[in-house]
Parts: C-alpha cells; sequence; structure tokens
C-alpha cells in the first residue's frame, strides 16, 4: 500500500507560465488556467494567475497527455495539447483582443471552469461533475465558494442567495427549492451568479449592495426543446407512504411544468418556502431546541426536522413561461397545498419564582393553500419597458385541540388545573397586483422608474373555546370556573402605495438617485364573542368584554436621496444618503369609543461605502434604518383568552419600532477555492415591542405587548471554507462560528419574591455562542461522505435576581453514499443531538440513524431502494426555551421508525435545431433516455 502511494505521488507533476496581453505586454490578472483530459474534456485541474499574470498547475498526470486552456474576459481563448514529453515552463502566454463576431458558437470543452466578469461569477457546469440523474442541488455543493447548510440556506462567497431563475425566469414563484430538488443537472450548461436586483431596478442600472445573491442556471441549447422528469413511489409499515412526480416540456421560450406530491412522512411539499415555526419569546429571551429528525432551533424559531406531530402532505403545481409577442414575456403558476397534522405535545415550564405548568396538548389541524401568480413584462418601446404582476392566495385553516394543564406554586403547592377544548375554523383570501414603468431617458444613464401597488385581503373565523378551571389553596379546591363560548371574527386589509426612482449621472463616477414613496394602509377588525346560553341552549349572550370591533389606518411618506461614487479601477464604491420617514397612525375602538393619533419621523439612512485590496479581498460598513408597524393583533384591545389561565391582551397605543443597523463585513475568496467571510454588526432598537406580563394569586397570568427602549443587539461570525476540485476527486472543509449578545428589555412580577405582586423593570443579558464545522468528500461517481459537527452554548442574566441560566447542546452528523458494485448504492446517515440540560423525564441525548440500499437499471434511469428510517426507535422532537424568566422545554410526537420500499424513474427526451449539434448524415440530434 505505501508503495502505492509513493508510486501514485511521483506520477503527479505541475507547471507554471505567465499570461499577458499581446499587444500591451501587461499582465492579465485572474485569468482563467485550466488543465483538461483531451479524450473526454473533463476537467483535471484550475487556476487563476496573480497579479503579476502568473500561474502553477498542480496534480497533473505525468504519464498522459493534457490539454491547456488560458481565457480571459474579452480576450481569445489560447489552447495546446500537450503531450508526456512535456516541459514544466510554459514561459509567457499572450493573449489576443478576441474580435466580436456575431453568429459565432463557443465550444463547451474549451470554456473554463470559472470565469468572473463585474459582478457576475460564472461556471461551466459540465466542468462539475455529477451523477446522472443528479439534481441541480448537487451541483452547487460542487461549485467553489457555495454552501448549502443542513437547514437549506444556500450562500455564495458568504452571501446569502434569496432567488433562483431558470433561464433568467421565475421557477414556481420564488420557492428556489422546486428547482434545487426536481431539475436534472445535464440540461444546464452555465451557474450564474449576480447581485439580486428587480427587473426595474436591473434595467435602470441601479447598483446594489452585493449582500444579497442570485443564482441564474442557463439551459444548453440542446435542452431548450424537449420532454423530462421524474416519478416516484414508495410503501411501508405503519402505512408510511411517499408519492411524487413531475413533468416539464420545454420549447424555447415555451417552458411548462407540472408537479404533484404526497406523503405522510412529515416532508413538505414542494412550494414550501424554509419553514420557521415560532414561538412567542417569554420577555426576549433566548431559546436554543433540538430534534432527533435533525432539527434545530434558536429563538424559538425551528429549522428542518420534520416539524411538531405527524403530517400528512399534499401539493400540486404548474409553472408556464412564454413570450407571447415579441415585446411581450409572461409567467404564471399555480400551487396548491394541503397538510393534515396530528399532534401531542407534553411541556414542562418553570420559572425562576419557583412556579411550574405543566401540560399536555393533542389533536389536529387542517391547512389547505391555493395560490396563484402572473408576471407579464411588456415593452411599449425601444426605451420603455412595463411589467404587471397580479396574484391571488386563498387558505382555510381548522384545529381541534384538547389540553390538561395544571400549574404548581412551587414543587408541591398545587395552584391551579385546566382542562380545555378549542375548536377553530379561519378563512383568508388575499389579492394584490404591482405595476411598475420604466423608462430610459436620453443622456445615457439617466432613467425614471414609476411603481405602483395594491394589496387586498379578507380574513373570516369561527371559533369555539371550553375551559374548566379549579383553583386551590394548601392544595385544597377552593373554587371553579367554566368558560364556554364562541367568537366570530372577521378583518379587512387594504394598502396602497406608490412610488417614483430617478437615476442621473453627474460624471463618469457619480451617480444621484432620489426617489419618493407614498404608503396607505386600512385595517378593520371586528370580533364577537357570545356565552353559552343554558336557557336557550346556544351561544346567543353577547360579552363586551371579549368584543370590539377597531379600526386603524397608517399612512407614510418617505422621501430619499443618495449619491453613489465608483472610482475608474472599480476598487472603491460608496453610497451616500438616505431618507426621512412620516408616520400616522391612527387607531380607533368602537365598542370602549377609544380613539388615539400619533405622528412620527425617523431618519432612514442608505450608506455603504466598500473597497476591494489588491489581494481582492474585501472591506465595506454599511449604516441603515427601518421601521416596524404594529399589527392589528397586537393592538385590537380584546383580551384572547383561549387559555384562559395565559390570557394575552392588545395595546392601541403601541408606537412604530424603529432600528438602525451598522455593520462591517471583511470577505476574502479567491476561485481557487478558499475563502474566508465575517461580520460584525450593532442594531439598537428604538420603541421595541416587548410585554408586559402579571401573574395572580391564583397561578393565572395576563400579557400586554408594549413600547420599551434601551434595546440592542450585537453579533459577529465567521467562516472559512476551502474547496479542491480534481478530476477523480472533490474535498470541501468549512468551519466557522457566531457569537450574539443582546440586551432585552420587559416588564413582569414573575421574577418576585413570594407575596410581592408589584410589576417590576427586568433586563436581561442573552449571549449565544454558536461554532460548527464540517467536511466532505467525494471519489468518482463511487463515494460521498459528510461529516459535521455544530456544538451551541446560550446564557441568560436578568438583572434582577442575578439567576444565570445556561443550556449547551451538541449535534454530530455523519453521512455517507457508496455506488458500488455495479448498479448498487448504500446510503448512510447518522446524528446525534445531546442536550446535558434538558428536565429531568425528557431524554437527553437522541441517535438518529437511516440507511438505504438500492438498484439501478434500464440504462440508471431507474432504481428500486429500500430505505429504513430511524433505525435506532428514537426519534423525538425535544425542544428547549431559555429566557431570564425560566426554562421551558416540550416533547412533541414524530413520525418513528418504518420501512420503505420506493421505486424511481426518470425519463428525458430533447431534440435541438441547432446545425452544430446535428449528425454526419443530416439527421438531427435525439437524446432519448429512458
Amino acid at each position: 500500500m505505501i508503495c502505492f502511494t509513493a508510486a501514485t505521488a511521483q506520477q503527479r507533476t505541475e507547471m507554471k507560465g505567465t499570461v499577458a496581453d499581446s499587444a500591451s505586454k501587461e499582465f492579465l490578472e485572474m485569468a482563467t488556467i485550466t488543465a483538461q483530459d483531451p479524450k473526454d474534456s473533463s476537467l483535471i485541474t484550475y487556476t487563476l494567475s496573480d497579479k503579476k499574470g502568473a500561474f502553477r498547475l498542480t496534480g497533473l498526470p505525468a504519464n498522459k497527455p493534457i490539454r491547456i486552456l488560458i481565457s480571459y474576459t474579452g480576450y481569445r481563448t489560447w489552447i495546446k495539447t500537450l503531450g508526456t514529453d512535456r516541459g514544466t515552463d510554459l514561459g509567457s502566454i499572450p493573449l489576443a483582443m478576441a474580435a466580436k463576431e456575431l453568429g459565432v458558437v463557443e465550444i463547451a470543452g474549451n470554456r473554463p471552469p470559472i470565469s468572473i466578469r463585474k459582478d457576475t461569477i460564472e461556471f461551466n457546469a459540465d466542468a462539475f461533475k455529477t451523477r446522472p440523474n443528479a439534481v441541480l442541488e448537487e451541483l452547487l455543493k460542487k461549485l467553489p465558494g457555495v454552501d448549502i447548510d443542513p437547514e437549506g440556506k444556500i450562500t455564495v462567497n458568504g452571501k446569502a442567495v434569496s432567488r433562483i431563475l431558470v433561464d433568467g425566469r421565475e421557477f414556481f414563484g420564488n420557492d428556489p427549492k422546486i428547482a434545487l430538488k426536481n431539475l436534472p443537472t445535464h440540461i444546464v450548461d452555465k451557474v450564474q451568479v449576480v447581485d439580486t436586483k428587480t427587473k426595474q431596478e436591473a434595467k435602470m442600472g441601479i447598483e446594489k449592495d452585493g449582500e444579497d445573491r442570485t443564482i441564474n442556471f442557463t439551459l444548453k441549447p440542446d435542452k431548450k426543446r424537449g420532454l423530462f422528469g421524474r416519478i416516484t413511489g414508495g410503501y411501508g409499515t405503519d402505512e408510511r407512504y411517499d408519492a411524487s412526480g413531475m413533468l416539464s416540456f420545454f420549447n424555447g421560450p415555451r417552458q411548462i411544468s407540472v408537479i404533484a406530491s404526497s406523503n405522510n412522512l412529515n416532508r413538505m411539499g414542494f412550494t414550501m418556502n424554509e419553514v420557521v415555526a415560532a414561538n412567542p419569546m417569554r420577555g426576549g429571551g433566548m431559546s436554543i431546541s433540538m430534534g432527533g429528525s435533525g432539527g434545530m432551533s434558536v429563538n424559538g424559531l425551528s429549522f428542518g426536522g420534520g416539524g411538531d406531530g405527524i403530517r400528512t402532505t399534499s401539493m400540486a403545481g404548474v409553472n408556464y413561461n412564454d413570450e407571447w409577442a415579441k415585446d411581450l414575456k409572461s409567467n404564471t403558476s399555480y400551487q396548491w397545498n394541503n397538510t393534515n397534522s396530528k399532534f401531542n405535545t407534553i411541556s414542562e415550564n418553570r420559572y425562576n419564582d419557583g412556579r411550574s405548568i405543566l401540560g399536555n396538548r393533542d389533536g389536529y389541524s387542517r391547512n389547505q393553500t391555493h395560490s396563484l401568480n402572473l408576471n407579464l413584462e411588456y415593452a411599449l418601446d425601444s426605451v420603455t419597458t412595463m411589467t404587471i404582476n397580479p396574484r391571488y392566495n386563498n387558505t382555510r385553516q381548522s384545529s381541534n385541540t384538547s389540553s390538561i394543564e395544571t400549574t404548581f406554586r412551587d414543587l408541591e403547592d398545587k395552584a391551579n388545573e385546566r382542562n380545555g377544548r378549542n375548536i377553530s375554523r379561519d378563512e383568508q383570501t388575499n389579492f394584490g397586483m404591482d405595476v411598475n414603468v420604466m423608462r430610459i431617458l436620453n443622456k445615457k444613464g439617466r432613467s425614471i422608474g414609476i411603481r405602483l401597488n395594491g394589496n387586498f385581503g379578507d380574513n373570516t373565523g369561527n371559533a369555539f373555546n371550553y375551559s374548566d378551571q379549579q383553583f386551590f389553596v394548601n392544595n385544597l379546591l377552593d373554587s371553579t370556573s367554566v368558560l364556554d363560548q364562541r367568537s366570530i371574527t372577521s378583518a379587512k386589509r387594504e394598502n396602497y402605495e406608490a412610488g417614483i426612482t430617478y437615476v442621473h449621472p453627474i460624471n463618469d463616477n457619480w451617480r444621484l438617485n432620489a426617489g419618493y414613496s407614498f404608503r396607505h394602509d386600512i385595517n378593520n377588525s371586528r370580533r364577537e364573542t357570545f356565552n353559552f346560553d343554558e336557557d336557550l341552549k346556544g351561544y346567543s349572550d353577547l360579552d363586551s368584554l371579549y368584543s370590539n370591533k377597531f379600526n386603524n389606518k397608517t399612512t407614510s411618506h418617505q422621501p430619499n436621496l443618495n449619491f453613489q461614487y465608483s472610482n475608474k479601477k472599480k476598487t472603491f464604491h460608496a453610497t451616500i444618503g438616505g431618507g426621512m420617514i412620516y408616520n400616522t397612525l391612527e387607531n380607533i375602538s368602537f365598542y370602549d369609543k377609544r380613539e388615539f393619533r400619533q405622528e412620527q419621523t425617523n431618519f432612514n439612512p442608505n450608506t455603504r461605502i466598500s473597497y476591494t485590496l489588491p489581494n481582492k479581498a474585501q472591506l465595506s460598513f454599511s449604516y441603515n434604518g427601518n421601521t416596524q408597524q404594529p399589527s392589528i393583533e397586537q393592538m385590537q384591545p380584546v383580551p384572547d383568552n383561549s387559555n384562559p389561565l395565559s390570557v394575552r391582551i392588545g395595546n392601541p397605543n403601541l408606537k412604530t419600532s424603529y432600528s438602525q443597523m451598522f455593520s462591517i463585513n471583511f470577505n476574502k475568496f479567491s476561485p481557487k477555492g478558499y475563502g474566508i467571510f465575517s461580520n460584525i454588526g450593532f442594531r439598537p432598537t428604538t420603541n421595541q415591542f416587548s410585554t408586559i406580563t402579571k401573574v395572580n394569586a391564583n397561578g393565572s397570568q395576563s400579557t400586554q405587548t408594549i413600547n420599551v427602549n434601551g434595546a440592542y443587539n450585537m453579533n459577529g461570525h465567521v467562516n472559512a471554507s476551502y474547496n479542491k476540485v480534481k478530476k477523480d476527486y472533490q474535498f470541501r472543509v468549512n468551519g466557522g462560528g457566531f457569537v450574539s449578545y443582546s440586551n432585552n428589555v420587559n416588564f413582569s412580577n414573575i421574577n418576585n419574591k413570594r407575596g410581592d405582586t408589584a410589576v417590576y423593570k427586568n433586563i436581561s443579558k442573552n449571549l449565544s455562542v454558536s461554532p460548527n464545522f464540517n467536511t466532505s468528500f467525494s471519489w468518482k461517481e463511487l463515494l460521498d461522505v459528510t461529516v459535521g459537527y455544530r456544538p451551541s452554548y446560550s446564557q441568560v442574566t436578568n438583572n434582577r435576581t442575578n439567576v444565570k441560566t445556561t443550556n449547551f447542546t451538541q449535534r454530530v452528523s455523519v453521512g455517507g453514499t457508496l455506488y458500488w458494485p455495479k448498479n448498487f448504492f448504500v446510503e448512510n446517515d447518522f446524528s446525534y443531538n445531546y442536550n446535558a440540560n434538558i428536565a429531568p423525564g425528557f431524554k437527553k441525548g437522541i441517535a438518529l440513524y437511516h440507511a438505504a440500499v438500492g438498484y439501478e437499471f434500464m440504462k440508471k434511469a431507474a432504481n428500486v431502494k429500500l430505505y429504513a428510517y430511524d433505525i435506532f426507535h428514537q426519534n423525538s422532537n425535544i425542544r428547549r426555551t431559555v429566557s431570564e424568566l425560566g426554562t421551558f422545554d416540550t416533547r412533541t410526537n414524530m413520525v418513528d421508525q418504518y420501512f420503505m420500499l420506493s421505486l424511481t424513474y426518470n425519463f428525458n427526451k430533447f431534440g435541438a435545431k441547432n446545425p452544430s449539434n446535428r449528425r454526419r448524415d443530416g439527421n438531427r440530434m435525439m437524446d432519448f433516455f429512458f
């Protein structure tokens, strides 16, 4: 083995050289130097030239010929095939300027694996090999600088990706997962990464801050006409099933795709964006959770995993792109979702004052959604474009929940007990339309844009609330109370917005952006609550305490002005400016005849300065501000007594919250595969939304939203990555950490000594540290291995009690797929989650192991797979929330062990009209794959 390794190492050589302009003799920095196998044009290795035009290619096979390609934007590609007797120094390679010739087709095999042009990074998809039938998500994982974390969040060079396009168009609206998990990689020609801009911003040439990225997959010319799709079906033990399919028909600009799925495995339908399940913050505390399915939660936000309960999810959708005329383009999508859930949740909430609440909740719910989106783009003339985007959404929800809850003043002193049942039905309908008009004016770079937006919503609800309560003194029954009510709710929402943007170039370096926007919101809400009348045997007794009609109007004026500067070398960029926000808020509460009006003025800064260092690292500073309006639910002065022992009350006197954001970023990325990305941020908030909580002597409590000052958040993160791509293998390693420190303010009497019912101000200091490490290795098309480790530590300190509450969790994951022997594959996925601080009775460690074995046939177009889920039978969703008020633990039932046999069939049929892709006998080439 040692001899073989040494021999292999000796068979690797290297090559060096320099790249320069053939006319001026100036060195060319960032030229791409690629080594290929001449037989199949597969990538061996690549590198980029430095600022002196120098390069060094390593890892070249000594006993095989190689093809060298040297490319640079705007220059002709230099190509040469070298034999085994080649030298190690190519010397100086002159590149000549490329002539702009129409109709010239670039040969895919002669393209570099990566090229950089201004703010665009472009990858040659064929240079990064994937297995047959691989989807776009697998291609992204192989690209340098691209990272997909366990929760599905995509980043490129440390910048978040918010939009996925296919040939410059949206694919099923704004949900990136549909394209990434369904479209095959073999249809993709290039992967382009650019700054995220609206169509109007792109056409007007408005510079963006580069903090948000868009990925565009361009299709191969011969794959723009054809039919392709996938069908999957599986059935297993415990009546588990999984069925899904996709069919796409492309004919040039006309693209039609249909998808459908149904399963009872807690998997989301294709159209669901990354779902976050938020529990209300208890006084601004910090939340850490762990789930056996791989889910994790921070501050009550859940990521990944299967969610709460056991869900049966079905969905269907269609996407249609077309060019109806030369100047008219369209994008239409329709989506339907239906989710049925059954759940059982056990909770244990322990407060710092010794009080504890034990609960058990179970029930079922249903959610059904229809959504329709249409986007039309019409070129009125050569300089004027109009886009129209109408959209419609309808959601119906229903639930039936039973709960038992017991409150103790201390470990042995029972305060109350409640048996409750809630039944509700709700329907929401929303319609909106956006109209944008952009015109390029006479002077180069000068443009004007106008936008008009309108949104209309309607909500109706019907709920039944039954609760039987018992109150105890010295563990003896003192009193009882029965609540039996029906609530009828309705709400209407209207929003109108108009804006204008003007871009004016002052000179080659300076540009002025000016704009104004007007927004008007109208919210009307009505709630009528009726008590059950024993004599009439019906809900006819209006309860004015829990009934109200509420009206809210918000008007906003926002003028803004900023100047943009870029130096000649494009290494220094600055946006300096901002705007004013003039808000008027009017509330009317009809039942208690109360009116409230407030006016606020805030400065909305918009400043960003970035500098590209000589080593291509980028340092930037940004300062921004934003406002947040209180919701109608937070303002409506009607108690929400769906849980009579924990009542929430609206506050019509809430003010608009205003936050300022300061951040410093440092990024260094090399297309050679390594990068470091870091950020430090500070965010103070005025009139932040918080709570005031009052606990009564009988153990019940009430909570109301209020405004507080003195709240702020500081955070920092650093992430380093390295990616090495060779012909036979790819290696990736990524690591970093996130640190957050926040100062939160709320009011309560929870931390008081027993007998003290006064409400005091609580200030909590919250610290969170979350490092992470993961690595992956792929060998040819035989082996894929991933390893990850993610610990998390949180600490909360309260100023009144000086109690320090800590929580520490760890997650280790190992996964791998072996494609051997021929046509067989074996999958393994193991994770271990550990929480040392979880309450007694809750499992501290959860080991989750899934495995599968499969066989590919029909030229790998189909496969059959036997899948085992939760082999150790330990799956459980355990969540811990830590705050200055106490610790809160919950456990919810999940899909546990099952075995499933599934069959997947992929098909595609493509035809191309491109003459360069025809056979020599004149017949059009057809790729028919079954």
